[in-house]
């Protein structure tokens, strides 16, 4: 939200992303190491990490799976073709996208339900599309970190760009869902009960809606210039992205709201769903 106030070339568009991001960071370690563990969180990391990177490594010199692109110094250092930043963003963004998922199909349950071990990875993915729905086109045209050579027809950016992030958070959330299916069920007394662990969750994931809310309000002077090789007005794209966002992002944020705050049955146990889909703890009434 901060970053939608500062001024372009000004310091706080510089040094926020980095706050934001090193907050986010620590965010995701201490809340999936509190339900899954370090080891368990360590997979998903180095599971995001390798699948983000090679398929961004692979759009940059192929085309596929995103469609053809390439990074602006913007984004510079790089790792070979891909900015060294961009990684920490998939991690962020998709542990709050797989949290959020679980949360929407299970409830507040500390393990992933046998049932869901296909329908969350799938789910997770479709949360990232509506995410990168509204961020794409702020950060591949009024910013230029990106540039689609080929342009596109969604804000300049291509259609095939949202297949493709579909099909690679997919094979990532896919990836880490049967790794979990290999860990015996996880015990964490009390994680089940305590409401603002999960409403953090929904949150975490809409964090970067604030941004995209303001921005029609906060241009500073960005908003009677055009964007290259486009025709649209910079306000134009805040305008269109702020309504995205609003059909969007808040709306799976409100659900996931709905459902932290929801207690079912099964959640009136304070232990995981093991393996046969049965619970087995204590009741806490």
């Amino acid at each position: 939200m901060i970053y939608a106030f500062g001024a372009p070339g000004g310091w706080i568009k510089h040094l926020s992303p980095a706050i934001v991001a090193a907050a986010l960071l620590a965010y995701v370690i201490r809340h999936g190491g509190l339900r899954y563990g370090g080891p368990m969180m360590l997979r998903f990391v180095v599971t995001v990490f390798a699948v983000g990177w090679t398929f961004e490594s692979l759009s940059v010199l192929t085309g596929f799976p995103f469609g053809r692109y390439h990074y602006t110094d913007v984004m510079a250092p790089f790792i070979g073709h891909v900015p060294v930043f961009v990684l920490p963003a998939y991690l962020v963004m998709g542990y709050a996208a797989w949290s959020l998922a679980t949360l929407m199909l299970d409830g507040r349950t500390v393990e992933l339900a046998p049932q869901s071990a296909w329908r969350t990875p799938l789910l997770a993915a479709f949360l990232m599309v509506l995410w990168d729905l509204s961020m794409d086109p702020l950060r591949a045209t009024v910013e230029g970190r990106w540039v689609w050579i080929d342009g596109g027809a969604y804000f300049g950016v291509p259609v095939t760009n949202y297949v493709g992030w579909f099909l690679v958070t997919w094979v990532m959330f896919q990836c880490f869902a049967l790794q979990l299916g290999q860990q015996a069920p996880r015990i964490v007394p009390g994680l089940v009960q305590d409401k603002g662990y999960w409403l953090s969750i929904p949150i975490a994931y809409a964090a970067f809606a604030g941004e995209y809310l303001l921005n029609p309000f906060t241009g500073h002077g960005q908003s009677q210039g055009f964007v290259n090789a486009t025709e649209l007005r910079v306000q134009e794209i805040f305008t269109s992205v702020a309504m995205i966002a609003s059909c969007t992002l808040i709306p799976a944020m409100a659900l996931g709201l709905f459902r932290a705050l929801k207690t079912t049955v099964a959640e009136r146990y304070d232990a995981p769903f093991p393996r046969d889909g049965r619970s087995t703890g204590k009741a806490t009434r």
